[in-house]
């Protein structure tokens, strides 16, 4: 038996479609890391039936994955990573988007233009992420040399919001105003600055395009609920595990790897058929209980590779049994479970591993 995640698709076409009116008509969608979990190519095809015409990728080999699926070529793929040297063939051949970072990807896409027909790329600078994008001094010499932009062909300039969960943090207008100043040089280009934060920061944020990634599930890092224009998004996503054995143990037995937790009375054990190698950490041991019937169920002993452990003692007899399937996560409680574990939404997400099977409603 499998763990297996029940995903809604037309929660995710409802996510996106509240994020792309709060932009004015004008998002995008990020589906890198196999769409944060969630099915790269599944999620991106749902997109477009809901009017999805552009998407973000982290490097070139999504980007080619995803191009192979998606013949339509209206719909515009970009590669965070950039021209990287050896991969202009790829961005030819499959009718890619790269983002510029740097004055070496800008040279290279020059060299390209001449070489094969010119592509549309994108513009990326540094305003306070200090990830990827040119950097103080590259935006310098872009500025007395205003001719290696304007003889190429240009979707966006972009940047990074660095801080765009956090609403009082006065950075993220720093960096709407320093992508506003560089633009006044090249006025006829179009600007994309916001992440699904952004989004909430407010109309002037949304410039020309939008990029929304964690919010297409409804959630922000914290698994607290996305507003928008009065309305809670919500994550399309129960992740189920089944019941592999129910067996009863006595007072003082040690329970799993090391014994670290050690029955305090006869108690009723369920080992649950989920575990690290799916994406369901060690960590999350902290928080120590998943409700069952509305009874907190502790879990005895380390998360493992492949199950873990529950007390289900209080849990109404015969209620559950081997073979039943257990939801671990959804709506309800991701907020509860990510609480003060040093661990954001991200991250357990794209753990998910390639053993739960994936079911699409």
């Amino acid at each position: 038996m499998q763990g297996k995640i029940e995903i809604s698709l037309e929660q995710i076409k409802s996510n996106w479609k509240s994020l792309n009116l709060a932009s004015n008509g004008k998002a995008a969608a990020v589906v890198k890391a196999d769409a944060y979990g969630f099915g790269m190519i599944k999620i991106t095809k749902t997109l477009i039936n809901a009017g999805c015409k552009y998407f973000y990728v982290a490097n070139i080999n999504e980007a080619t994955q995803l191009r192979k699926s998606i013949k339509n070529q209206n719909i515009n793929i970009a590669v965070f990573e950039g021209l990287i040297e050896g991969t202009e063939k790829e961005y030819i051949n499959y009718n890619l988007t790269p983002i510029i970072n740097n004055l070496n990807q800008l040279k290279r896409l020059h060299f390209l233009s001449k070489q094969e027909k010119k592509i549309s790329a994108i513009l990326n600078i540094n305003t306070g992420m200090n990830r990827l994008g040119l950097n103080s001094n590259e935006i310098d010499f872009l500025l007395k040399n205003r001719e290696m932009v304007n003889n190429l062909e240009w979707d966006f300039i972009m940047s990074h919001l660095a801080n765009s969960e956090d609403v009082k943090n006065n950075t993220n207008n720093q960096q709407l105003n320093e992508i506003l100043k560089f633009s006044k040089n090249f006025p006829h280009i179009k600007l994309s600055l916001s992440n699904s934060g952004g989004i909430m920061l407010g109309q002037k944020f949304c410039l020309d395009q939008t990029r929304p990634g964690l919010g297409l599930y409804g959630i922000n890092s914290y698994g607290d609920n996305i507003r928008v224009n009065s309305k809670n998004l919500k994550l399309p996503l129960k992740i189920y595990a089944p019941v592999i054995q129910i067996k009863e143990v006595g007072v003082g037995e040690p329970i799993s790897y090391g014994g670290i937790d050690i029955t305090s009375k006869r108690s009723l054990l369920a080992t649950i058929g989920i575990g690290y190698a799916d994406g369901w950490i060690r960590l999350l041991k902290q928080n120590k209980f998943i409700n069952i019937d509305k009874e907190k169920c502790n879990i005895m002993g380390h998360i493992t590779m492949d199950s873990f452990v529950l007390d289900i003692t209080k849990v109404t007899k015969n209620l559950l049994e081997e073979g039943d399937y257990l939801c671990l996560l959804d709506n309800s409680n991701i907020k509860e479970l990510l609480k003060g574990l040093n661990l954001i939404s991200y991250e357990l997400l794209t753990l998910m591993g390639s053993r739960l099977i994936r079911e699409y409603k």
